[in-house]
């Protein structure tokens, strides 16, 4: 691609939507969360991207949308070079978004992805990006591998770990957002929780990273693009926080020790019965009374959704009831509970996805479940 056959235009020319807690370094945005990305509105048809991404063994992937819908997911090369988005019939206006599916890679010193322009053919003569239509809402979602999409991609096969399994088409934040007609912003971790990892790792949780722009991510190239700034809720104000965590911290349970750095020996124990300690489940417990309550001290106009269960239901009765203690205790009435359809719940063939995740099946049934719990809210 020749750059004399575009208009090129910086990240911050007018009428370029960005999702996502995004960075800056120079001219170019950021995206680290999944689902970052941008939204233009346009009738040029032809739209490219100049994008340089940089990453260890797991590749960065990003997905192309058109009003609304996937066209095309691809992996990006570890170089800076221009994408075509799409090419399609000009005249027609359309809504063109490119979503980063891959989730910020906490172990990767390598994991970036910068915007540094976008750019229609030279020879396109109308405005090039038109005002988006206005958004119904802001939707936040909090999560782990469920949220990040993991298993939405690939055969039911494959049991590797791998960017390429990690994917936004089909997934119940998306499809809930989408519903909602909502802007939205991920914030999400594999094999992450409240209180502990899947693993017994008590640093791989949410909650100490909730009020930084990105703060997973330590490589010097994401610190100096803002990553690890204090995140400005007052510049973008939730309307709905939803939080599906938990699974991992149930995974906890099961899974061996972990030694921390300085010799601490971190474990979620099971009694005598085979079932989780109590004085453990309080510790998990503690930890969603705390979140919560950072969360509403951040986004005092929101309605704080709990949502879990899509895995197993495990904690989700102690869960429910920590939440109704602590709004009975605070006088918060718009925090609430809800249940979301398991996988064992669907008999459907896609109910479950790659990586022994929920499958698109799954996704669409707690899409509704939360859409309906959330147009009650609305009422």
């Amino acid at each position: 691609m020749n750059e004399k056959d575009l208009k090129i235009f910086p990240p911050s020319a007018k009428n370029i939507h960005w999702y996502g807690r995004n960075g800056k370094t120079g001219n170019a945005t950021a995206l680290f969360w999944t689902a970052s990305g941008f939204l233009v509105n346009t009738t040029a048809g032809e739209l490219w991207a100049e994008l340089e991404a940089d990453y260890g063994e797991q590749a960065i992937w990003v997905g192309v949308w058109v009003d609304g819908d996937l066209l095309s997911r691809f992996v990006l090369e570890r170089t800076k070079r221009w994408y075509l988005l799409c090419s399609l019939t000009p005249g027609i206006k359309r809504n063109i978004e490119l979503l980063k599916e891959t989730q910020a890679m906490a172990g990767d010193e390598k994991h970036s992805l910068l915007v540094h322009a976008l750019g229609v053919p030279a020879d396109f003569s109308a405005e090039p990006f038109l005002s988006p239509a206005p958004f119904r809402a802001n939707i936040e979602f909090v999560g782990d591998s469920i949220t990040t999409g993991e298993g939405l991609c690939g055969a039911k096969s494959e049991a590797d770990w791998n960017s390429s399994w990690i994917s936004l088409r089909g997934s119940y934040a998306l499809l809930t957002a989408r519903a909602l007609n909502a802007d939205f912003r991920f914030l999400s971790q594999s094999g992450w929780g409240v209180f502990s990892g899947w693993d017994n790792d008590r640093t791989c949780t949410l909650p100490p990273h909730y009020d930084s722009v990105c703060s997973v991510l330590n490589e010097n190239l994401n610190e100096n693009c803002g990553a690890h700034l204090p995140n400005d809720f007052s510049a973008w104000k939730s309307d709905f926080v939803v939080v599906n965590l938990g699974t991992n911290d149930a995974n906890a349970f099961h899974s061996p020790a972990k030694t921390a750095s300085d010799g601490t020996v971190w474990k979620m124990h099971l009694d005598e019965n085979g079932n989780p300690c109590k004085s453990d489940v309080a510790l998990f417990l503690h930890a969603v009374t705390d979140f919560v309550a950072k969360i509403r001290t951040r986004n005092p106009q929101a309605q704080i959704i709990w949502a879990y269960g899509m895995c197993t239901h495990d904690f989700g009765d102690e869960i429910e009831k920590c939440l109704e203690d602590f709004a009975q205790k605070t006088g918060d009435t718009a925090i609430s509970f809800v249940r979301l359809p398991a996988v064992s719940d669907s008999s459907d063939c896609d109910a479950v996805g790659s990586l022994n995740h929920p499958g698109r099946a799954t996704h669409k049934a707690a899409s509704q479940a939360l859409l309906a719990h959330i147009f009650n809210l609305m009422k």
